[in-house]
């Protein structure tokens, strides 16, 4: 059995666009190294994959103004509240040198 490891939890709505159509798709839920939940009004199909960007904070810690990755969209269910969606993907092409911006993302934003 795998291991999964804990997202982190984010306070502030980082928005999630789908660069092949230019749309916000969501907002930015939680994110790990392996991937990200996104939730969103309308539904992620399952087993899609994605070209999507994260559009970062004009906060100084960001050298860059958005992240780009290729997700799979793995699941998707209701949240809580009915009129938003839930949708978790693993990232599948993911630059190295992303990786210290993902976890300043997540350390930046995480609910204490």
């Amino acid at each position: 059995m795998k291991i999964r490891k804990q997202r982190k939890k984010l306070v502030c709505c980082l928005d999630v666009i789908d660069l092949q159509s230019k749309k916000i798709i969501g907002y930015l839920g939680n994110i790990s190294k392996q991937g990200l939940m996104i939730f969103s009004k309308k539904l992620i199909p399952v087993n899609n994959f994605k070209h999507i960007s994260i559009e970062l904070p004009d906060f100084d810690e960001f050298t860059q103004k958005s992240i780009e990755i290729i997700i799979e969209v793995r699941w998707s269910k209701p949240d809580i509240r009915r009129d938003l969606r839930l949708t978790g993907c693993r990232f599948v092409r993911l630059d190295p040198k992303l990786l210290p911006i993902i976890e300043q993302v997540g350390e930046l934003f995480k609910f204490e």
